[in-house]
């Protein structure tokens, strides 16, 4: 039997903070009448901040909750490999957008050096904010839509080691840590550094934010040069700076009240001033992803390799569009996440 919907959306990390905002956002849409919503936790019997947004949707949904392990390469290609069985066997419609949310971020005064390591043994915000998406989008290429299909990198502005807004506190300082990328072999391992837990932390999670972007271009690059997979488009989007999530819950009594009570007081009137200033709440991010999944009057049909700042685009890192960078980049990736040969559709992946 053809199901009556157009295709899917896949996003990670829906439990919580703005992956529960999207799911929220995208259940009470237009487009929840024509798409599945797919939403990945880590473990499904726990996301109790899911449910409660489940519990709120419209009886006429269509929806998953899936489970995904980030800081498993053997748990991602196994969630891929189902997803590519069903579609190809029709009960599960193609992804129409992949939403790549999920993050991990250890600020705490003791990480100085790195201190969670995937099962693979990668530094944890390198694993599951980067290897991780870099090996599920790959895997899961042959289910997204041919004609339409989006992928959406949840960026931060902690990308870009030159942007003002890591200087309260700072991340950045001292030239020594303006070039984030030397080699993603030496990010795998985790830097170690001597200076602040926090900046330390904040650097491996900026990293990793980094190594993203710059995979969006070269993967779009990639997409483009094979016939059958041109029209999928990739694009990044920094969410700001949004209070109340978790993402910080590692990090030190200070930083955790100023991101848990401060910033969600400040956060809705400032934008009301600024809509794509640096503070946001999680339902601003949330449509500004709905919008980098769907949008074709502003963003056009194929918004390729577009970097978004909330629901504007804007300019990446000058390091993130390094082209020298994003090969070698690409090339350590293949190595570290051991893509082997029939993995993925994509001609051009070696």
């Amino acid at each position: 039997m053809t199901s009556p919907l157009k295709g899917s959306v896949l996003i990670t990390g829906a439990n919580g903070g703005l992956g529960s905002a999207f799911a929220a956002n995208f259940l009470t849409s237009p487009q929840a009448k024509a798409y599945r919503g797919l939403f990945t936790v880590r473990n499904p019997s726990t996301a109790r901040d899911l449910q409660a947004v489940i519990e709120k949707a419209p009886k006429a949904s269509k929806f998953e909750v899936l489970p995904l392990d980030l800081g498993s390469l053997e748990n991602v290609r196994t969630l891929a490999a189902d997803i590519n069985e069903r579609v190809a066997n029709g009960t599960l419609e193609p992804i129409r957008a992949i939403v790549l949310n999920a993050g991990y971020q250890d600020a705490s005064a003791k990480a100085l050096k790195p201190l969670t390591f995937t099962k693979e043994g990668y530094e944890m915000a390198f694993g599951a904010n980067y290897l991780a998406n870099f090996v599920f989008v790959l895997d899961i290429l042959q289910s997204i839509d041919k004609e339409n299909g989006r992928i959406v990198f949840v960026s931060s502005w902690t990308h870009d080691a030159y942007d003002p807004q890591n200087n309260t506190p700072p991340i950045y300082k001292g030239e020594e840590f303006k070039t984030m990328f030397t080699s993603a072999e030496a990010l795998s391992k985790g830097i170690e550094y001597t200076d602040d837990g926090w900046a330390s932390g904040m650097r491996r999670y900026g990293a990793s934010k980094l190594l993203g972007v710059m995979w969006m271009y070269e993967l779009q690059r990639r997409l483009d040069s094979d016939p059958a997979l041109s029209n999928i488009s990739i694009l990044s989007m920094d969410p700001g700076g949004m209070g109340g999530t978790g993402i910080a819950k590692r990090a030190g009594p200070m930083i955790r009240f100023v991101t848990g009570y401060i910033i969600p007081l400040l956060q809705h009137i400032s934008v009301w001033l600024f809509p794509n200033g640096p503070l946001r709440p999680t339902r601003k991010s949330a449509q500004d992803l709905m919008l980098a999944s769907f949008d074709e009057n502003y963003l056009g049909t194929h918004p390729k390799a577009t970097y978004l700042n909330g629901s504007v685009k804007a300019v990446s890192s000058v390091e993130s569009r390094d082209e020298a960078k994003q090969k070698q980049l690409w090339d350590e990736s293949v190595k570290l996440a051991m893509i082997r040969d029939g993995e993925t559709v994509l001609k051009n992946w070696k």
